[in-house]
């Protein structure tokens, strides 16, 4: 189970540089659609998200600190704040969690126990707004890692201007039906190439 530091400061940062995933674009290796094929990992949504950002806070440098929590929390029961679950035998291996504003994902961080149960986490994420008319997938930070499942680095001023969908409300993280199963989250999250 993963730990919160407590420490009350928050510390807000803008990068110059932003990175996003277009939606419904993430990349799905081959090696990994093996895995999805052997069917070993479940996916929910908002069923544990306590755990799930304890678990993203539990590591030696994070920025997620008490405070933070609270908020997010706070968020989660206001229905803004959600979280995405893999677990592999009913364990909690993997997962991330984000807020949503207008048609606006802002993911926040994950984790992953097991390999690629992180991965996961974004393909089923990324189905999940998809299939709920969401816009934008704010990654915050672009990184290597990131870039290899989609990712795209684009500028402070474009970013700004993609702010304006937090004030389309036509997303809904909760719309029905909802998804089942590997093939739905591969349908809706990656480019089926």
């Amino acid at each position: 189970m993963g730990k919160v530091k407590n420490k009350p400061e928050i510390e807000w940062v803008l990068p110059n540089d932003r990175g996003i995933i277009p939606v419904g674009k993430v990349h799905c290796s081959k090696s990994l659609k093996k895995i999805i094929k052997k069917n070993k990992f479940s996916i929910s949504f908002n069923k544990n998200f306590n755990e799930v950002i304890k678990n993203c806070a539990n590591r030696e440098k994070t920025w997620i600190n008490s405070t933070i929590y609270d908020l997010f929390i706070t968020l989660h029961q206001m229905g803004f704040a959600h979280s995405v679950e893999v677990s592999r035998n009913k364990d909690l291996v993997g997962g991330l969690y984000g807020l949503t504003l207008g048609s606006v994902f802002f993911a926040e961080s994950m984790f992953s126990f097991f390999p690629n149960s992180s991965k996961l986490a974004l393909i089923a994420i990324m189905a999940k707004i998809n299939y709920g008319g969401f816009k934008v997938f704010d990654t915050q930070f672009p990184s290597k890692h990131l870039n290899t499942l989609g990712g795209a680095t684009i500028s402070k001023e474009e970013f700004e201007q993609k702010l304006h969908y937090t004030n389309d409300n036509s997303a809904d993280f909760n719309r029905l039906p909802k998804l089942k199963n590997w093939d739905e989250f591969l349908k809706y999250g990656t480019c089926n190439k």
